[in-house]
């Protein structure tokens, strides 16, 4: 039985949802159980979904792991960078000169690595290049940073193709994809195998993340992002917070890269370019800044908006093919410019405070919306009169007095006229 994406993300999300607003238990009970759903449907989706929309979910795995390493470097330490995508780049190189280049290198066995042993590798190569970046970069903050950053992303691909011997240039290194274990290759198929492999990953490193995010060392991730000055105060090294923020963030983006050459059996230097780069950081702002739950959203955001988009904006009449052509990167920026308006926490911060409604609560405020929209009203009324008092003037008919007493609410103050002093005791 095959489903398409769209009514299985809406049923799995769904159910999660019921799950998690129902009144039942306590909270923390309600959160898991509503996780542990939503990971049983993940792990039904490779028997319903055909091979492209199973591709997409795993693809949604790897960018969910590399913006999560992005938001705790940007979301939770406040240090924006454009270069995220070099550290996922190297972990992708890593993975595939470990693979199927590394008799090259002299003090590397040539015998075959396991692929779980190079996505190792690559993360800690990838947090060993963050720590070099980290170091230097203590000095600069804001765009100074961001444009440094995004130096690093220029130069990574000129470097690679410089050493085309090693790296194969321009036109990147191939590789096996790494088989299904013996007992599960009549069970599920290479591409469902891939799919488990990544979803394992970003839950492990999911749980890893949540654990140091909620410590000690997430609280001072924030403390340094809020004020450097009072984190400074209060006892918290700043600059080692920073370094460890971009080196923690480095190794995410290095996991993800293995996963990414893992499941494509290729990597060139256009695997990550600047421009999907870029689309990390609003890939973390459409989701939801500071969130792990956004930086997965995001994920989804980046993978589906591309393919599905113009599919929706062809169905407008309105619209030319040209526009048509180019849907997905306008939507794109639009969603941003939407989120950033109506949604400055992201889709999940909306989420979060949807999520802490009650059912009684959201009946409560349904009954007080009348009320609100008529006090909404009323004040807008006031202002109204107001405004057109200061722009006429008294004696025009247009006084707060009139507007506002004649609604029985009170007078407003007046200035009493003054006495002159040259008059007093006379």
């Amino acid at each position: 039985m095959e489903m398409e994406v769209w009514p299985f993300l809406a049923l799995s999300l769904g159910v999660t949802g019921l799950v998690r607003l129902l009144p039942w238990g306590t909270e923390r009970q309600r959160i898991v159980a509503s996780l542990l759903v939503l990971l049983a449907f993940m792990c039904w989706a490779p028997f319903v979904l055909d091979n492209f929309r199973l591709f997409q979910m795993t693809r949604i795995a790897v960018l969910g792991l590399a913006l999560l390493g992005l938001n705790i470097l940007t979301g939770y330490n406040g240090q924006v960078s454009l270069g995220h995508g070099a550290f996922v780049l190297m972990g992708a190189y890593t993975v595939a000169v470990l693979l199927d280049r590394k008799e090259q290198l002299n003090l590397i066995d040539a015998s075959p690595w396991p692929f779980w042993a190079t996505i190792i590798v690559a993360g800690i190569l990838a947090a060993a290049a963050g720590l070099v970046i980290g170091v230097p970069s203590l000095r600069l903050s804001g765009p100074y940073l961001a444009i440094a950053t995004l130096a690093v992303m220029i130069s990574f691909p000129i470097i690679v193709r410089k050493y085309g011997a090693f790296t194969g240039g321009s036109q990147g290194l191939g590789f096996s994809r790494p088989p299904q274990p013996p007992f599960l290759e009549d069970l599920i198929s290479r591409e469902a195998w891939m799919y488990f492999l990544c979803l394992l990953v970003l839950v492990v490193m999911v749980l890893l993340g949540w654990n140091l995010l909620r410590g000690q060392f997430g609280r001072a991730l924030q403390a340094v992002r809020d004020s450097e000055v009072a984190a400074a105060a209060m006892g918290i090294d700043v600059a080692r917070v920073k370094v460890l923020a971009f080196v923690i963030s480095a190794f995410y983006g290095g996991v993800a890269g293995a996963l990414l050459g893992l499941i494509s059996g290729i990597v060139n230097p256009d695997t990550v370019d600047i421009v999907q780069s870029i689309n990390y950081l609003a890939g973390i702002v459409i989701g939801g800044l500071a969130s792990i739950m956004g930086s997965i959203i995001g994920a989804a955001a980046l993978v589906f908006i591309p393919s599905d988009a113009a599919k929706v904006v062809a169905k407008l009449p309105i619209l030319s093919s040209d526009v048509v052509t180019r849907a997905p990167g306008a939507i794109q920026g639009a969603v941003v410019i939407v989120v950033m308006l109506l949604m400055p926490y992201g889709v999940a911060g909306v989420l979060h405070r949807l999520a802490r409604l009650r059912l009684d609560q959201i009946a409560a405020r349904w009954r007080e919306a009348p009320a609100l929209l008529s006090r909404s009203l009323q004040r807008a009324s006031w202002a109204w009169d107001i405004r057109l008092w200061a722009r006429h003037g008294p004696g025009t008919g247009h006084s707060p007095r009139e507007g506002v007493v004649g609604r029985g609410q009170g007078n407003l103050p007046t200035q009493q006229p003054r006495e002159d002093p040259t008059k007093g005791g006379q």
